[in-house]
């Protein structure tokens, strides 16, 4: 792939201080010289999925720029996953920090575990919100549908911090 195209990361802490889990997450991205950080979507407070008994997220994304592959992107954000100290134990658990491709513009991707837009984007607010924050006019590449246009584009979220 050699073409630059929009890409947004959702961004997921709820273990330490997971702002900065967050903050650490986009700087390494930044320091990535293949990936351009444009923008990072405010920081929303949500329940964890299925009312696990767990604590509460911080959920974001990130605005990227890149000519990279979408397989070469997630083992970018593996790394760093890795290199905040993200512990895959059982799906769903508690995590420091949980990067995930939200979508890249134009493209779908389905290789393996890797899927994109991400497999459960649309039922899930506290990832669509941020994507949505980010690139108003993004919609899924086959279907043409337009994210903002769905209800859950549209549901408030107890909003920590603004974006940047």
């Amino acid at each position: 792939m050699d073409h630059i195209r929009r890409v947004v990361v959702g961004l997921g802490s709820n273990l330490g201080d997971r702002a900065q889990n967050i903050d650490s997450a986009v700087g390494l991205l930044r320091e990535d010289h293949d990936m351009h950080v444009m923008k990072l979507s405010p920081l929303y407070e949500t329940a964890p999925e299925g009312g696990a008994d767990q604590p509460a997220f911080l959920n974001g994304a990130v605005l990227i720029l890149t000519s990279l592959d979408a397989s070469e992107i997630m083992a970018r954000a593996l790394k760093i996953e890795a290199a905040l100290g993200r512990v895959r134990t059982q799906k769903n658990a508690s995590r420091t920090i949980d990067l995930d491709i939200l979508w890249i513009e134009g493209e779908t991707v389905e290789e393996g575990d890797l899927v994109v837009p991400h497999a459960r984007l649309t039922e899930r607010s506290f990832a669509l919100r941020p994507l949505v924050d980010l690139a108003v006019d993004a919609k899924h590449a086959v279907t043409g549908a337009v994210y903002a246009d769905l209800p859950l584009a549209k549901i408030e979220l107890k909003r920590v911090r603004d974006g940047e």
